[in-house]
């Protein structure tokens, strides 16, 4: 539903600004500064309502949860994320039945797919799952929450004013870049994070309202949380050039635990899958063992960011940081497997930062005169995995930049991220937002065409008239048969059952019916050959796109299911290539209609 939908007062509010901006730069840039505001209040407002529910469960806020668990008894670190749990259970059954929490990946599948529409309801309540998991002990990251219910407020806004399609990844991107420098209180790296990772491209003739929302949602932060970025990082210098090499052996490392952190999340999700927990059960069971884990290493509750900032600061020794390097990473897997909420980010910094810090000491102890503070590779570190992890290396060079301030440092961020890019990607090739997005039958690297086919089903084109013929059937009835009738695909089921059991072509007809010597003693049975692919109501027309090139066939026969086999349909290659013009066609629009003049 859009915001204010069938509202008189909206309409009584809406016709003056439209008539007054009537010229579509003046639109955007009054739709960008709306944007700003809103999302960068709406960043600030997320962050006090997981402070909020913090105190409630801990109390104390995200910068001393840790040290403030300690401190609690054991039984209520188990309790707090198994309550949490309970109510997330009974909302996802309840209130939102079919419904997730939603972050980064939604975002990509509204622009790409919904062409910007999203729904005001379920993220709403995606928004609250989120906050109540950071704030019960959940452990993910608050900025993919944050980058969605900004995207939501941009997509709100283009379906309140009935703005074009045309323009609505340009409002949303306005969204994301105000949310993310709000969050970081990095315009720069806002901006870019919109465009590389929403957007896809840096490309884009509508830059000028990404900038002023990106500097708007900047300003709100600062207004009310301070001129302070997410962490304080001490002045670290690279004590010699030398080190380099040993910066880029970070960054094969840092793309091997990327790897491993996203290749954890499915894994731990089809683990916790074969489990059978009932609905409302699987976060309380979830949020058990999260409460368990919590009670030895109280630095995976929450957001994570006190621990984070102990590493970048050089204060973990080497065996606490290889620790929490795996604790996290099974921590995150669980929360996310277990139906919670949140976000990637956060994670990211947070296993980067230890596995900068676990290296530093590492090459310290073994050049003790050439290694700069295991600070410093902390550093670098999170820089490195959480670029490769989040598919956005820009975004990433320019966060770490804002926070330092520092030349020197950005050049070496640039080796290790380079490099851990460049492996994962050679590698895997997907970031974890695109490995979701895989998950639902969405490639964000495939034409636009056959996404389209993706989300149409054979049942839609198939033909619903065709010849059956009973097995036993002799030439003499098979000869009739043909004689009176257009069709070129027969197909052959049992006579009672209907179920398919193979088809006959004209190849196959030649001998029985044309060849010098009559073959009256055979049957349909007999021509039929059964080798040929079958189909299935619910295949989408771009699997069977692919299934009807490689079998080198124009007519695949549709069953209803691979148990019964019963016949009820035939998908022929002219409709299935008429449908993928159609897609193409639309495609060349939606392309044209995002050109901004």
């Amino acid at each position: 539903m859009a915001l204010f939908e069938n509202s008189k007062a909206g309409e009584r509010f809406i016709n003056p600004i439209m008539s007054a901006t009537s010229s579509t730069p003046v639109k955007l840039m009054a739709c960008a500064i709306a944007i700003g505001l809103l999302a960068g209040y709406g960043a600030v407002g997320f962050r006090i309502a997981i402070s909020e529910i913090q105190q409630l469960f801990y109390g104390a806020d995200s910068h001393g949860v840790v040290a403030q668990a300690i401190e609690l008894p054991w039984w209520q670190i188990v309790a707090a994320p198994m309550i949490g749990g309970l109510i997330v259970g009974l909302f996802w059954k309840y209130i939102l039945p079919r419904h997730r929490s939603q972050g980064v990946a939604d975002v990509i599948e509204a622009v790409i797919v919904n062409r910007g529409k999203m729904k005001l309801i379920p993220g709403l309540g995606g928004l609250f799952i989120n906050a109540l998991t950071l704030g019960c002990g959940g452990s993910s990251g608050r900025e993919g929450p944050v980058v969605h219910f900004s995207a939501l407020i941009a997509s709100q806004i283009g379906q309140w004013l009935r703005m074009p399609s045309r323009y609505y990844m340009t409002l949303i991107a306005c969204g994301v870049s105000s949310g993310v420098a709000a969050s970081f209180n990095a315009p720069i790296a806002g901006m870019f994070f919109a465009l590389e990772v929403v957007v896809g491209s840096l490309a884009t003739q509508a830059f000028a309202p990404i900038v002023i929302a990106s500097v708007i949602g900047t300003v709100v932060s600062r207004v009310y949380l301070g001129d302070y970025p997410a962490f304080i990082i001490p002045n670290y210098e690279i004590v010699s050039l030398w080190e380099f090499p040993a910066i880029a052996l970070l960054g094969v490392v840092s793309a091997i635990v990327s790897l491993i952190f996203i290749w954890s999340i499915g894994f731990t999700e089809r683990t916790i899958d074969r489990f059978r927990l009932p609905e409302v059960l699987r976060p309380v069971a979830g949020g058990a063992v999260l409460g368990i884990i919590a009670v030895f290493v109280p630095q995976i509750i929450g957001v994570g960011y006190e621990a984070t900032d102990s590493a970048l600061k050089g204060q973990y020794p080497l065996i606490i940081l290889l620790m929490l390097i795996v604790v996290k990473t099974i921590a995150v897997g669980i929360t996310f497997g277990s139906r919670f909420g949140g976000g990637f980010f956060s994670p990211s910094l947070f296993i980067g930062a230890m596995t900068g810090g676990a290296f530093g000491l590492i090459a310290a102890a073994a050049f003790p005169e050439m290694a700069a503070s295991h600070g410093l590779y902390a550093i670098i570190g999170m820089s490195a995995v959480a670029a490769s992890v989040l598919g956005a290396p820009i975004s990433t060079i320019l966060i770490v930049f804002e926070l330092t301030g520092d030349y020197k440092i950005s050049i070496a961020v640039m080796v290790a991220v380079s490099v851990a890019t460049l492996i994962s990607k050679n590698i895997y090739g997907r970031s974890i937002f695109q490995t979701q997005l895989l998950n639902r039958n969405v490639d964000v690297n495939e034409s636009r065409a056959l996404r389209l086919l993706s989300f149409r089903q054979v049942r839609g084109i198939m033909d619903r008239e065709f010849i059956e013929i009973p097995k036993h059937t002799d030439m003499k009835e098979l000869r009739k048969i043909i004689r009176n009738t257009n069709h070129d695909k027969f197909v052959v089921v049992e006579p009672e059952t209907h179920e398919f059991i193979g088809c006959i072509d004209y190849s196959d007809l030649k001998a029985g019916l044309f060849g010098d010597e009559p073959l009256d003693h055979m049957t349909a049975q007999d021509l039929m050959h059964d080798d040929g692919p079958v189909l299935f109501p619910d295949t989408s027309l771009k699997n069977a796109l692919e299934i009807i090139g490689k079998s080198d066939t124009e007519n695949i026969p549709v069953i209803n299911r691979a148990n019964e086999r019963r016949l009820i349909g035939i998908l022929h290659q002219k409709d299935l290539l008429r449908a993928y013009n159609a897609a193409l066609l639309s495609a060349q629009d939606d392309t044209r209609d995002r050109v901004f003049k």
